[in-house]
């Protein structure tokens, strides 16, 4: 898609030190170096508080988007752009759809309906931290030249579909 080859231009042609290093930084929000302690513990503190259904919805949220992530990917075998330089090392995986992306988008999705059970009154807050955090991955993962811009609204929609069904389910 044109589109998806003239936002990594883009993306290229605006690239700054202070931005080299902060999107380095931001993309590990949605590694599951990151993610998957962070969810033991908060499923492990929310079963304490006697709140399993939310500490299912976590962890099935979390592991089950990644589990279909990883499986469109080695179905859709994408390659990775190669429009300009890319600034981390390449993943091992094909391109889509985002695996970082539907991760943090995921963990955040189940954390933002995680709250709004539990705390009603932060809803705000909440979600503007999701859409926060969702954004700053997805872009990150286009800076850095990894992902398609496709592949990081593929990796949203993906997380998305999966939470609400997550919901359902547990």
């Amino acid at each position: 898609m044109s589109w998806d080859n003239d936002i990594l231009l883009f993306a290229a042609a605006h690239r700054s030190e202070a931005l080299d290093t902060f999107f380095r930084g931001v993309t590990w929000l949605g590694s599951l170096y990151l993610l998957v302690p962070l969810a033991l513990l908060s499923a492990a503190l929310l079963g304490y508080f006697q709140k399993r259904w939310e500490a299912s919805l976590l962890i099935a949220g979390l592991g089950g988007a990644t589990l279909l992530v990883h499986l469109i990917k080695l179905i859709s075998a994408r390659p990775r752009p190669a429009v300009g330089e890319r600034l981390v090392p390449l993943p091992w995986d094909s391109s889509f759809p985002s695996a970082h992306t539907t991760q943090i988008a995921a963990f955040t999705l189940c954390a933002l309906v995680i709250i709004l059970r539990i705390w009603p009154h932060w809803w705000i807050v909440a979600a503007v931290a999701t859409i926060a955090l969702i954004v700053l991955v997805g872009a990150s993962r286009i800076y850095l030249q990894v992902h398609y811009p496709s592949d990081v609204l593929a990796g949203i929609v993906l997380a998305g579909v999966w939470i609400a069904l997550a919901q359902r389910i547990f």
